[in-house]
């Protein structure tokens, strides 16, 4: 009689034990059962929240919550309205829970993906100030976030286009250059503007200005260009020295003439005395094998004055072509051109530049050589500057 109690309570344990195991796994069969959800994801662009995730495309329906509450439903069944996406722009300041949510039959249980979003009181439109500069026969885009913004493009309108428009796109989504080559176009005064549109940003501020083009392909005229150190521009091309005269011109005017036949000829053009902007200044020159002119320009920034550091202070020698100077490195000192001093190896030499504050050295030198160059003037800021430096003259 023993042994039939001992087995009863031995069937019993076993019948509880295995109906424990059974429990464990049932719960390991549920999670197996959810394997297959998709990993759902949105990213944020302002107010506007993007779902991004693998396969969205062939997910049937999936909805927006906020804050627990179903606020649109995304389906393949209406693709003219689909767009994966939330826009907040109505919604109060604060921060809200956002969620996307989806079943399948592969999902039956449902998945979801949450993340709180927060709209800042001061919070409206970012866009972007757009802003270009020229420089030969090209036009560059230079503006904040220009290596994130999506889309800008160029518009042009004008000249000998009439009632044409040109339309080129720029921005991450169009892998542009930020440039824009003015030498397909003909010769005329256009308007050309950088605009743009995205989700946070329905109308940036255009960014326009009239754009003269003097395209000239006769390929025996000058190819002109200057180059800018600080607010002090020199003149660089090919066959300057043979070059009978040209002209500087800012914002249109002819603001200095460099002949030849002018001894204080040094094909520069010093803007310090200008007031902070951006100016366009142009080169342009006729000769006998090019009657028509030919230009080139670039917009030249002066920028608004900062504290003088007198440290930075400095005389160089430089050589452009044919041309060595000795120059001032900082012009910005306010120094007085009538205070200005030269000499070479000790001996006082007369400056021909018009602020004085550069040495031309074949005025003075014709033999190649090592030599003294001392430069001695008053500024405004910081009471006389002196510096002398050791050159090896080429006579180039």
């Amino acid at each position: 009689m023993k042994n039939h109690k001992f087995l009863w309570i031995y069937l019993l344990a076993l019948v509880i034990g295995v109906t424990s195991c059974e429990g464990d796994l049932t719960e390991e069969e549920q999670e197996q059962g959810q394997t297959s959800c998709p990993e759902l994801s949105f990213k944020q662009d302002g107010k506007t929240l993007i779902a991004d995730f693998e396969g969205i495309e062939n997910l049937e329906t999936y909805e927006w919550y906020v804050d627990d509450q179903l606020v649109e439903t995304e389906t393949t069944s209406n693709d003219n309205q689909r767009d994966n996406t939330l826009d907040l722009k109505d919604y109060n300041p604060g921060t809200y829970k956002v969620c996307i949510k989806t079943e399948t039959p592969d999902c039956p249980n449902g998945t979801e993906f949450c993340k709180e979003i927060t709209i800042s009181e001061t919070e409206g439109e970012s866009c972007p100030t757009l802003k270009y500069t020229r420089e030969g026969d090209n036009l560059i885009a230079d503006f904040e976030g220009i290596d994130t913004i999506k889309f800008y493009a160029w518009q042009i309108t004008g000249g000998p286009l009439g009632n044409e428009t040109i339309i080129e796109n720029e921005g991450a989504d169009f892998e542009g250059d930020d440039k824009y080559s003015l030498a397909n176009l003909q010769s005329g005064t256009y308007t050309i503007c950088l605009i743009s549109e995205s989700p946070t940003c329905t109308q940036a501020e255009p960014f326009c200005k009239e754009i003269e083009v003097r395209n000239n392909t006769n390929p025996l005229c000058p190819k002109l260009s200057f180059i800018t150190e600080g607010s002090l521009l020199f003149a660089n091309f090919p066959g300057i020295n043979s070059l009978d005269s040209y002209e500087w011109r800012v914002d249109g005017q002819v603001v200095e003439t460099e002949s030849l036949q002018n001894q204080d000829r040094d094909n520069s053009l010093d803007l310090s005395s200008y007031q902070p902007g951006t100016y366009s200044v142009c080169l342009f020159a006729e000769t006998p094998d090019c009657p028509n002119g030919i230009e080139y320009c670039a917009d030249v920034i002066i920028p608004e004055p900062v504290q003088v550091d007198c440290s930075v202070f400095d005389v160089i020698y430089a050589s452009f072509g044919t041309n060595e100077y000795v120059g001032v490195k900082v012009t910005s000192l306010g120094i007085d051109r009538n205070s200005v001093v030269w000499k070479i190896n000790g001996n006082q030499v007369n400056h021909t530049s018009f602020t004085g504050n550069i040495l031309i050295l074949k005025d003075h030198l014709t033999q190649a050589g090592r030599y003294e160059i001392c430069y001695k003037g008053e500024t405004s800021s910081c009471g006389t500057v002196e510096k002398c430096i050791n050159i090896d003259f080429q006579n180039l």
